[in-house]
C-alpha cells in the first residue's frame, strides 16, 4: 500500500493496519520456508525410494539378463507389487542395446512407449525431474560387469497433492493468527492513541475558542508525555506574546493616528508629485513610440512626418516644422511641415522644400547646438517669427538636430498661447531631437547607399553586356574570316573572267555575274556581323553631319518598308518627326548612322503587325558619359519610338545579343546588335525603354567633339603605271590563285610562298640574287609564323619595302585593334581588283594613271 493511501487515515487505524501487515509479511516468510524445506526433503526422499526400488528389480533381473531370458523379467515385472506413483518400469540390456522384456505399465499409461536405449548407456545412477515426472536409470551389474539398466518413471502428482494442503493449512493458520493479531493490535494501540487524541483535541479547542490558557494533560513520561509538555509550554509562550502583542497594538494604534494627520499632509504633495511622474512617463512612452515607429522606416521624408504627426497627437502643437541645414549656403531647407489648421498654413506660406534664411528665423542659436525657446514672438524682429505672430502663434521651441557636433537640421515646433511650453516639454524635445537627428542621417546615408548600390548594379550590367558582346564578337569574327576566305576564290574569279575573258557569251557572263552579285551579298551580309563588334580606327575620318538631315532621308529611304507594304496588306503605318531646329552638327561617319537609324524604324514597323505609329524625335542634352567629361560639351540624341508591342523585361536585357531575334526565320537577329557597334565606334550610348503592350523607345546619344575635321572628296580610282615584282604569301591554294591572276591580269610579276617562312626565304633569296621584290602581299592569319611576324621580319630586313596585309578579319590588326606600324596597307578578304590596284598605286611609289575598265 503507498503511503500516500494512508495520509488522511486516523492514527488508530494506521497502528492497527502495521501491526496487520507486520504480522502477515512473518506469517507468509515462515510458511514458504517450511513448505520449501519440505518439499526439498520430500524429493530426496522419493529419488532414494526410487533407487531402492530400481536395485530390488536389478537384483532379481541380473540372472535372466545374463542368460538372456525375457520371460523371466516379464513375469517378474508383471507380478511386481509396484507402488500407486510408478507410471513405468522396464529393464534394458546392455549388449545387444535393447529393451529386454515386456515393461510394466500403469493402468492409466498402457499407452506409454518407453524411451529408446539411451546413448551412451547408463553405467552409473542417474535422475532428473521432467515435468510432472521423476525418471530414473539404475545399472544392473553381474560379477561386476554391466549387463543392463532399470528404467523407473515417477509420478509427482504425490508432490502437487501435498502443495495443495500445505497452501490450504497455512491460509486457516494465517486467517486465525489475523484475527487474534487484530484483537490484542486493537486493544494495545490505546496506550498510544488516548494521548494523542487527547492533545488534538485541545489544540482545536485552543484554534476555535483563542484561549492560550487551556493546557493538556499528560498521562507518562515517554515520548507522548513530552510532547504534550511541549505543547503547553508553547501556549503559555504564545499567552504571553498575546499580551504583549494586544499591549503593542495599543500603541500602533496612537501612533498610526498621529502618522494619519502627517500623511494627510503629504497626500496632496504626493498627488502633485505624481502627476509629474505620469506626465514624465506618458512624455517617455511618447518617445519610445516615436523611436520606434522611425526606427521601421528607411526614407527621411516618412521619418520626418511621422516625427511631427505624432508631436501634433500626442504633445498638442498647432504647428511642427522639420528643416534641413546647407553649410554652405546658411539655408534652412523645410523637408517637413505639419499644421493642425490648414488656413494658419495656408497664411504662413510654409511648403515644402521652400528655404529660409537660418539667421533670419531667429533660431540661429540652433547652429551651436542650443535650444531656443521663445514665449512670444511678438517680442522679436526676426522676418520668420513675425510671421508666426502673424497667423496667432505666439510661442515657439527649435531643437536642433546634431550629427557628429554638426548641424544636420531643427525640430521647430509653436503653440498659440504665450509661454506654452514648460521646461520639461523642452526637455523632451532635446531627447527627441537627438533620436530623430540619428535616424534622419541614417535615412540619408541609406538613400545615399541605395543609390550607389543601384549606379554599382547598372555599371555591372553594362559592363557583363559589354563583356558579351566582346565574346560574341570575337567569334564572329573567326566566322567571317572563315567564310571569306572560303568565299574569296569564287568571287574573286567571277570578277576576273568578267573583266579578262572578252570572249563570252551573254550566258556566261549573266551567270558569272549572278555569282559574283551572290557573293557580294555574302559578303555584305558578313560585313554587317563584323559591324556589330568593329571599333572605329583612329585613322578613320569622321565628318560633320546635319543629323536632322539623316533622319529625313531615312524616313524618305525607307518609305516603301513603312508606307508602300503595309498599305498594299491593308494596314497603316505613320511615320513622324519631332527635330529640334537648334540641333549642333554631329561628328560622325555618316553611312553608319544612317544605316543605324534604318535598322530601328525597321525593327518599329517589325514590332507594329496591325498598324501603328513610329516618332523620330532630336535634340540636344547636356550630359557627360563616364570618362569623357574633358572631352565632350554635351550630347546629341535621337529618338526612335513606336507604338507596337513592346518587350518584356528578359527580351530587353538581351535584345543587343547577336543573332538573337525574336521575328523568327524574318530575322537574323544582327540589326540592333549592328546598332550597339555603330554606337561604340562613335563613342556613344543606346538606351532602350521597352514595355509589353505599350511600345519602345530606342534611344541615341551622340557625344560632340569639340572639333572636326574637314571632308575631303574622294580620289578617282588609280592604277600602277609599270609591273611590279610581288611576292604574295597566303596558306589558302585558292586565295594565292587568286591574287596571282588578279595581279597577272594587270601585268605584274607574281611570286606565291604557301606559307609565312616560305615567303620570308623566298624574299631573302630574291634579295640575294639582286631581284627584290618591290610590293609583298601576305595573309594575316597563317600557322607558324603568322602575317605580323612576316611584316616585322621583312621590315626589319628591307625598310623601304611596302607589306601589305590581306585579313578576312577587317580591321583588327592587333590586340589593341590598331594597324600594325609595319603594315602599310589591309586589303580584306575578298580581295577586289579595285582595291588591290589603288592600295598598289598607294604604296609602290610609282607614277599612277587613271583606271579604265576593260583593259589590262
Amino acid at each position: 500500500m503507498s503511503p500516500g493511501l494512508l495520509q488522511n487515515v486516523s492514527i488508530q487505524r494506521k497502528l492497527t493496519l502495521v501491526i496487520m501487515a507486520t504480522t502477515g509479511t512473518a506469517l507468509l516468510l515462515i510458511s514458504g520456508a517450511f513448505v520449501a524445506y519440505d518439499l526439498k526433503t520430500f524429493r530426496e526422499s522419493l529419488v532414494d525410494n526410487l533407487r531402492t526400488w530400481a536395485e530390488a528389480i536389478g537384483g532379481q533381473s541380473a540372472a535372466a539378463l545374463e542368460v538372456g531370458y525375457e520371460t523371466d523379467v516379464t513375469q517378474f515385472l508383471e507380478s511386481w507389487k509396484a507402488p500407486a506413483h510408478v507410471a513405468v518400469a522396464a529393464i534394458y540390456r546392455f549388449q545387444p542395446a535393447n529393451l529386454f522384456g515386456k515393461p510394466y505399465r500403469r493402468a492409466d499409461h498402457a499407452t506409454v512407449v518407453p524411451p529408446p536405449v539411451p546413448n551412451p548407456f547408463p553405467s552409473v545412477d542417474q535422475h532428473q525431474f521432467e515435468g510432472d515426472y521423476l525418471v530414473l536409470w539404475h545399472p544392473i551389474h553381474s560379477s561386476q560387469d554391466l549387463v543392463g539398466a532399470v528404467y523407473l518413471q515417477y509420478d509427482l502428482r504425490e508432490i502437487h497433492d501435498r502443495l495443495v494442503r500445505y497452501a490450504g493449512t497455512t491460509a486457516l493458520f494465517s486467517l486465525l493468527a489475523a484475527a487474534v493479531a487484530y484483537l490484542l493490535s486493537s486493544r494495545l494501540q490505546r496506550v498510544i492513541t488516548r494521548p494523542i487524541f487527547h492533545l488534538a483535541q485541545t489544540a482545536r479547542a485552543v484554534s476555535a475558542e483563542k484561549n492560550y490558557a487551556v493546557r493538556a494533560v499528560k498521562h507518562g513520561q515517554d515520548e507522548l508525555g513530552q510532547l504534550i509538555d511541549g505543547f503547553n509550554e508553547m501556549l503559555t509562550q504564545i499567552q504571553e506574546r498575546d499580551a504583549a502583542l494586544q499591549k503593542a497594538h495599543d500603541e500602533l494604534e496612537r501612533r498610526v493616528q498621529e502618522r494619519t494627520r502627517e500623511l494627510q499632509l503629504e497626500i496632496v504633495e504626493r498627488e502633485r508629485a505624481e502627476a509629474a511622474l505620469q506626465q514624465q512617463l506618458t512624455r517617455i512612452s511618447l518617445l519610445n513610440d516615436i523611436t520606434q515607429a522611425i526606427s521601421e522606416r528607411q526614407d527621411l521624408e516618412s521619418i520626418l512626418h511621422v516625427v511631427l504627426r505624432q508631436l501634433e497627437e500626442h504633445l498638442a502643437i498647432e504647428l511642427g516644422l522639420v528643416g534641413l541645414f546647407e553649410p554652405a549656403t546658411g539655408l534652412l531647407t523645410v523637408a517637413a511641415v505639419r499644421a493642425r489648421s490648414a488656413p494658419r498654413l495656408a497664411g504662413l506660406e510654409l511648403r515644402e522644400a521652400l528655404t529660409i534664411p537660418l539667421e533670419e528665423s531667429g533660431l540661429g542659436m540652433c547652429r551651436h547646438g542650443e535650444t531656443v525657446y521663445v514665449p512670444d514672438t511678438r517680442r522679436l524682429d526676426a522676418a520668420w517669427l513675425r510671421r508666426l505672430a502673424a497667423v496667432e502663434l505666439f510661442s515657439v521651441t527649435a531643437v536642433p538636430l546634431m550629427v557628429e557636433n554638426r548641424l544636420f537640421g531643427i525640430l521647430a515646433v509653436a503653440r498659440s498661447g504665450r509661454a506654452a511650453f514648460s521646461s520639461r516639454e523642452g526637455e523632451f524635445l532635446r531627447m527627441l531631437s537627438e533620436h530623430v537627428a540619428l535616424a534622419a542621417h541614417q535615412a540619408r546615408l541609406h538613400a545615399k547607399l541605395q543609390s550607389a548600390y543601384n549606379e554599382l548594379r547598372q555599371t555591372q550590367q553594362a559592363v557583363m553586356q559589354e563583356e558579351r558582346l566582346r565574346a560574341l564578337g570575337q567569334m564572329a569574327s573567326g566566322i567571317a574570316h572563315d567564310i571569306n576566305n572560303a568565299l574569296s576564290p569564287a568571287v574573286g574569279f567571277a570578277e576576273l573572267l568578267l573583266q579578262s575573258d572578252l570572249n563570252l557569251s551573254v550566258t556566261s557572263k549573266k551567270y558569272l555575274q549572278n555569282i559574283k552579285t551572290a557573293g557580294d551579298d555574302v559578303i555584305h551580309i558578313v560585313a554587317r556581323l563584323r559591324e556589330f563588334y568593329r571599333r572605329r580606327e583612329e585613322r578613320e575620318p569622321l565628318f560633320p553631319l546635319n543629323l536632322n538631315e539623316v533622319v529625313e532621308q531615312v524616313i524618305d529611304l525607307t518609305r516603301p518598308r513603312w508606307r508602300d507594304i503595309p498599305q498594299g496588306r491593308g494596314l497603316m503605318v505613320e511615320v513622324g518627326s519631332e527635330l529640334d531646329p537648334d540641333m549642333p552638327p554631329l561628328v560622325g561617319i555618316e553611312s553608319e548612322i544612317r544605316e543605324a537609324l534604318t535598322n530601328l524604324i525597321f525593327n518599329a514597323v517589325d514590332a507594329m503587325p496591325g498598324g501603328g505609329a513610329v516618332t523620330i524625335r532630336t535634340r540636344a542634352a547636356g550630359r557627360s558619359p563616364r570618362g569623357h567629361t574633358d572631352y565632350f560639351r554635351k550630347h546629341v540624341v535621337v529618338e526612335v519610338s513606336d507604338t507596337g508591342t513592346g518587350m518584356d523585361e528578359e527580351t530587353r536585357k538581351r535584345c543587343l545579343e547577336p543573332f538573337f531575334s525574336t521575328k523568327g526565320q524574318r530575322g537574323t537577329g544582327l540589326g540592333l546588335p549592328m546598332v550597339y557597334g555603330v554606337m561604340e565606334r562613335h563613342e556613344g550610348q543606346i538606351e532602350i525603354d521597352s514595355e509589353l503592350g505599350k511600345g519602345t523607345t530606342v534611344r541615341l546619344i551622340f557625344p560632340l567633339h569639340e572639333r572636326a575635321p574637314d571632308r575631303r572628296p574622294a580620289a578617282p580610282p588609280v592604277r600602277v603605271a609599270g609591273p611590279l615584282r610581288i611576292l604574295c604569301i597566303d596558306d589558302e591554294p585558292l586565295v594565292r590563285e587568286l591574287l596571282k591572276e588578279i595581279l597577272q591580269f594587270d601585268g605584274h610579276l607574281v611570286h606565291v610562298a604557301d606559307s609565312g617562312q616560305a615567303g620570308v626565304d623566298a624574299f631573302r633569296a630574291a634579295t640575294k640574287q639582286g631581284r627584290p621584290f618591290e610590293v609583298v602581299i601576305t595573309d594575316l592569319g597563317m600557322p607558324h609564323l603568322d602575317g605580323h611576324q612576316v611584316a616585322g621580319i621583312l621590315k626589319r630586313e628591307s625598310p623601304g619595302t611596302p607589306v601589305l596585309m590581306l585579313t578576312g578579319w577587317g580591321a583588327f590588326m592587333t590586340d589593341s585593334g590598331q594597324p600594325s606600324p609595319d603594315v602599310a596597307g589591309i586589303l580584306s578578304k575578298p580581295p577586289r581588283m579595285n582595291d588591290v590596284r589603288e592600295a598598289l598605286a598607294r604604296v609602290a611609289g610609282k607614277p599612277a594613271v587613271p583606271f579604265e575598265a576593260g583593259r589590262s
